[in-house]
């Protein structure tokens, strides 16, 4: 049952229509185009994000914020996963390897199809990001929605997050030259001394002392910076404190995130 359109659905797929139907397929014809699809996602994007009450996963970089909330979900709670939409883990390495990002409109088509999928009555959980994902828009209406949610907070040790960093981002360390082109873009944002220190950690494989540096220097600075000013309720935070990010410790912090909000219900 192909569903057939071109710009305005005008002619071009009215003509494809009558031929595909004549020999046999059950085509349809998009109204309006794709134009008019566009349109329709857009608007929707907008309304759907007012229906829902959204729980935020806050946590400095490394705290498998991600992680619990895939876990969260394999439970059948409702969670938008925009790092999965979008194909990016949300920073300056949050590349992919060989996983190119999807194009704009059709990142807002997921959300669109995601968002269609969800039950008002029941929450939304979802991580704390920034307006872009990489170099994908997440639409004005939607983000200011998350940031007027409810927020938890992971309190992981350095430590811990040091160590899950490591497993998650492993992949760079068969692509070095591809770290180190990924350090240059903070030229500007750190010393030319810090960023050659970082480049020769990358070529002596010293990984955690790069990744314990790039917590301490960078990533963790920026994180309080943007979590004091996007989100309203953070201060409110109830806080979840743990030293273990392996997968048992990642299953367990889930449990107690819907735990809370069990006991915040009742």
């Amino acid at each position: 049952k192909p569903l057939i359109y071109c710009w305005r659905g005008g002619d071009r797929s009215g003509s494809m229509t009558t031929i595909f139907k004549a020999i046999g397929w059950h085509a349809g014809q998009l109204d309006g185009g794709y134009k008019a699809w566009r349109r329709h996602v857009i608007d929707s994007l907008e309304t759907l994000a007012q229906q829902f009450n959204f729980y935020v996963i806050c946590g400095a970089t490394g705290s498998a914020k991600t992680r619990v909330l895939q876990a969260i979900g394999a439970r059948g709670e409702q969670i938008l996963d925009l790092e999965g939409l979008a194909c990016h883990k949300g920073s300056v390495l949050g590349m992919l390897p060989n996983q190119p990002q999807p194009a704009q409109k059709w990142f807002e088509t997921q959300l669109f199809t995601v968002l269609q999928g969800f039950d008002p009555q029941r929450p939304v959980y979802v991580e704390a990001e920034s307006r872009k994902v990489g170099n994908l828009h997440v639409p004005e209406a939607l983000i200011a929605r998350i940031r007027q949610g409810r927020c938890v907070h992971i309190n992981a040790s350095r430590d811990a997050r040091v160590e899950f960093l490591l497993q998650d981002y492993n992949y760079f360390y068969s692509q070095p030259d591809l770290l180190q082109r990924r350090l240059t873009i903070l030229e500007g944002l750190q010393s030319n001394q810090t960023l050659e220190r970082w480049l020769g950690y990358v070529a002596t494989q010293q990984w955690a002392d790069l990744v314990r540096e790039l917590l301490e220097l960078h990533y963790d600075p920026l994180y309080l910076r943007s979590q004091q000013y996007n989100f309203a309720s953070v201060d409110a935070a109830q806080h979840f404190s743990t030293d273990d990010l392996s997968p048992a410790g990642i299953e367990r912090l889930a449990d107690a995130l819907l735990q809370s909000r069990t006991a915040q219900i009742a």
